[in-house]
């Protein structure tokens, strides 16, 4: 699993939306002579299914530094396989039958259904099942992370020589679903469970949302996704806009311009990142 894997719990399914503009959206954050762009990333899509044009394009050869939520150049992939496994093994070394309790026939039977061998998960945590599971669903149906958006960027920055920066480490975006109340990971198993079968059908509407740059449209498929789980908004998108809103002022001091690429319901509603931005006083402009 790589540190996009984590992000994709955040991707709940999404309502078929209109398009409303050609392109997703970038959006551009000034300060001082200074600018962050910021671009929304879809973290897993099929192969050819993302290339940096238009107004991200220009974006992209105006910054002289590329960020991410994470900055995979700086990972260690034996350290990472850890820190995953580490959080993904519960500690006291209960499976998952036995962290999942009553709920625990309950998924057999689901899964049995939908052709999931749950057996393959014992030794994992129910957030981590649920995650792998979704993940190997949408790969059946040719979306993988080696095609996102933020493969095809920094394959771009690496051949550029710009330099490359991240807000957060593996382990914290692990420790935001290992910490995930005991109800609220069953819950996300038992879901992830029921919609692997129709994963394209979600995922693919998700997708088409994002390529119209339909910001409304999004900021109300964000409300509907969580509703009922306010806990996971929190975790998962709001709390990290605020602290990311800090770390583009940050940005902002720094001499040369940066792309800031996040996952792309980080940038939709009154608690998204061009919001947050906008409240603290910076310009915030749609390119």
């Amino acid at each position: 699993m790589t540190d996009r894997c984590v992000a994709l719990l955040a991707l709940l399914a999404m309502s078929a939306i209109a398009p409303a503009q050609a392109q997703p959206a970038t959006w551009s954050v000034s300060a001082g002579g200074n600018t962050v762009y910021l671009f929304g990333s879809v973290h897993v899509l099929p192969d050819g299914g993302f290339s940096i044009a238009d107004d991200l394009d220009r974006a992209y050869r105006d910054a002289a530094e590329v960020c991410f939520e994470i900055d995979s150049s700086a990972l260690d992939p034996s350290e990472t396989a850890a820190l995953t496994l580490a959080r993904a093994i519960d500690p006291d070394g209960r499976s998952l039958s036995d962290l999942l309790g009553p709920d625990a026939e309950r998924a057999r039977t689901h899964a049995a259904a939908a052709g999931i061998d749950l057996a393959q998960f014992e030794r994992f945590e129910p957030w981590f099942a649920g995650l792998t599971i979704s993940l190997l669903a949408l790969r059946q149906h040719g979306y993988d992370v080696e095609h996102g958006v933020e493969q095809v960027i920094e394959a771009a920055a690496d051949r550029d020589a710009k330099r490359r920066c991240g807000l957060e480490t593996v382990d914290a975006q692990l420790e935001m679903l290992d910490s995930l109340p005991a109800d609220l990971q069953r819950e996300l198993l038992l879901q992830s469970i029921e919609e692997a079968g129709e994963v394209d059908k979600l995922f693919g509407a998700m997708i088409a949302a994002w390529r119209a740059g339909d910001e409304p449209a999004l900021a109300d498929s964000l409300a509907a996704d969580f509703d009922g789980y306010p806990e996971l908004a929190e975790r998962l998108i709001y709390a990290r806009n605020e602290r990311w809103a800090g770390q583009v002022e940050e940005l902002l001091e720094q001499d040369d311009d940066v792309l800031l690429v996040v996952g792309a319901l980080h940038l939709v509603g009154d608690r998204g990142l061009p919001a947050l931005l906008r409240a603290r006083g910076l310009r915030v402009e749609r390119r």
